[in-house]
């Protein structure tokens, strides 16, 4: 009941926390949003097999787009129904963590587990994301807990449970939901020489009936859609993703064997920077014997880590299952230094020198920061990408108001900062992970809970949409030339339909249409001459104005 007690207090914090990040903000080119017409066509009764709208049939099984529709039901077509079934399950992921390693490891272990995945600039970003990969990544999680107890306990209640969260992987991205926690049993009872316990009764069982709850689905999807389903999900969005090019793989998401390196260590900032400590705590050692619960980590990290880095396709969002297990490593790393036996030689300095890196990058922020606030905007002397220009104009603009959320976050960083030079003056080496925690909070909650939702704010077609809607007569419809804008689809009360090959004689063609301002100028003098521009955008990226045109009739 206490662990019971503690694992939901920790999901309530999570959860809290995540609220705050401006759920409610705006929509702009997030890829989630560009897929929200299958919530649409679920509500419209499509429920088996949605389709985008307008768009192709959904690509992965549509358990995310279901919880929308649940969401959508009961809070509206708002942007917080479509980002609810992602924050649940991220908050959901951080109380499993802890309580599997307060089972498996500590109540320390446990806490600063959990922070270092919460307070991680990736898994936070993936949770604001309206789309499935926060809810693969609970529920490989949820899968992965329950089958290191049923391992070790060989009960068939940990079966069922088992084979309930696999399969509801399976309907959340496919083959993954049971390819992901297969590879990490396989791996963990390979490492520990256990081959035979592949073929228990229980473990298979487990596998068997999750995959018969995901091929439900595919079968049902088979059944309406036919021989095109199958060259869809399994051809283009699951072979094709994984092997080269010459085979008949698709060039998609391509990089080098090592991306995901990069990846995860920028992904988990401050507590990345604890990685050679925790290296140096599990290199092997003459007659020390590495516990049980910290293999199974570390072979749940390095075979998921492992399964996608060898993938022809490699989209950065692939890789959210392998931070849980990387964040319990890391908590167990920074729960080593508040134990009365002795730690490895070199692992303390190591650990400050880490520190001291998180609390000098805070210190220059803040000093940056206060340059800006004493003297205004700051010139930088390269070239910014767009969006990059961007937060430095938002930045700029909250500094010249004195915003108490930018004072409220140089702050706390500031105090995170001398809390770590503190705890390494004194020899305090517990004290120091407090201060990065300070600062990961600070810094999460100033990023996601200010910058992104005041870039979404400038950057969103929101109120261009609405009136777009005012404007054009209820009877009548609406087209869309060109490139998609996926906000401008999810805000507008009224189907949009993609045109292409535009011609003014064509009557099969809306009366009003949406068109990016480059692309009508781009567009021959004749097919421009039937148009009249009605509305005009603001400049919400470098992509310039959306117009709206209403057809004329064409003379003579």
């Amino acid at each position: 009941m206490r662990l019971a007690l503690e694992c939901a207090a920790a999901f309530a914090i999570a959860f809290a926390f995540l609220m705050t990040l401006g759920p409610s903000a705006p929509f702009t080119k997030e890829l989630g949003v560009c897929e929200s017409g299958a919530v649409r066509d679920v509500l419209a009764g499509n429920v088996i097999l949605p389709h985008f709208i307008p768009g192709p049939m959904v690509h992965v099984p549509p358990l995310y787009w279901w919880m929308a529709a649940l969401a959508v039901k009961a809070w509206g077509w708002t942007e917080i129904a479509l980002r609810l079934p992602a924050l649940v399950p991220a908050a959901l992921t951080c109380a499993i963590i802890y309580g599997w390693a307060t089972v498996r490891l500590r109540r320390e272990a446990a806490m600063w587990a959990s922070a270092a995945l919460l307070f991680g600039h990736f898994f936070l970003d993936a949770a604001r994301q309206p789309r499935m990969d926060a809810m693969l990544a609970m529920l490989v999680t949820a899968a992965i807990v329950a089958l290191d107890a049923l391992l070790r306990s060989r009960s068939w209640w940990w079966a069922v449970a088992a084979a309930l969260l696999i399969g509801l992987g399976c309907l959340s991205k496919g083959i993954l939901g049971i390819a992901l926690p297969g590879i990490v049993v396989v791996v963990y009872l390979t490492v520990r020489k256990r081959f035979f316990d592949v073929f228990r009764l229980q473990l298979i069982a487990a596998f068997s009936a999750g995959l018969a709850i995901g091929l439900g689905w595919y079968v049902a999807a088979y059944q309406i859609a036919g021989e095109q389903f199958w060259k869809w999900q399994v051809g283009m969005n699951l072979w094709s993703r994984f092997i080269p090019a010459e085979p008949g793989g698709a060039n998609y998401c391509v990089h080098p064997f090592w991306y995901f390196g990069p990846v995860v260590a920028n992904g988990m900032l401050p507590w990345a920077l604890y990685l050679p400590a925790l290296v140096l705590l599990l290199w092997p050692r003459p007659r020390r014997i590495q516990s049980e619960a910290i293999t199974y980590a570390l072979c749940w990290f390095v075979a998921i880590f492992g399964f996608f880095s060898i993938s022809r396709g490699k989209c950065e969002i692939y890789i959210l299952p392998a931070l849980p297990p990387l964040a319990l490593l890391l908590g167990w790393t920074v729960a080593q230094t508040d134990r009365d036996e002795p730690v490895r030689r070199g692992f303390l300095p190591l650990f400050s020198a880490a520190s001291l890196v998180t609390a000098l990058g805070a210190f220059a922020m803040v000093a940056g920061a206060t340059l800006v606030l004493i003297h205004g905007p700051v010139t930088p002397p390269i070239k910014l990408h767009p969006t990059d220009r961007r937060f430095l104009e938002i930045f700029s603009d909250i500094a010249a108001q004195h915003d108490y959320r930018l004072l409220n976050w140089m702050v706390l960083s500031g105090l995170g900062g001398l809390v770590i030079v503190w705890g390494i003056v004194r020899g305090r080496t517990p004290l120091q992970p407090f201060g990065v925690l300070l600062i990961a909070v600070a810094g999460a909650r100033f990023w996601f809970g200010v910058m992104n939702p005041a870039l979404a704010e400038r950057e969103t077609l929101k109120t261009f949409a609405r009136d777009v809607m005012d404007v054009v007569p209820a009877r009548d419809a609406i087209g869309h030339i060109g490139i998609e804008d996926c906000d401008l689809y999810f805000y507008s009360s009224r189907p949009i339909t993609p045109i292409f090959h535009f011609r003014c004689d064509d009557p099969a063609f809306p009366p009003y249409i949406v068109i990016r301002q480059k692309r009508l100028e781009a567009m021959p003098a004749a097919a421009r001459a039937c148009l009249s521009t009605m509305l005009i955008s603001e400049p919400v990226d470098s992509n310039g104005p959306r117009l709206l045109v209403q057809q004329l009739p064409v003379k003579p």
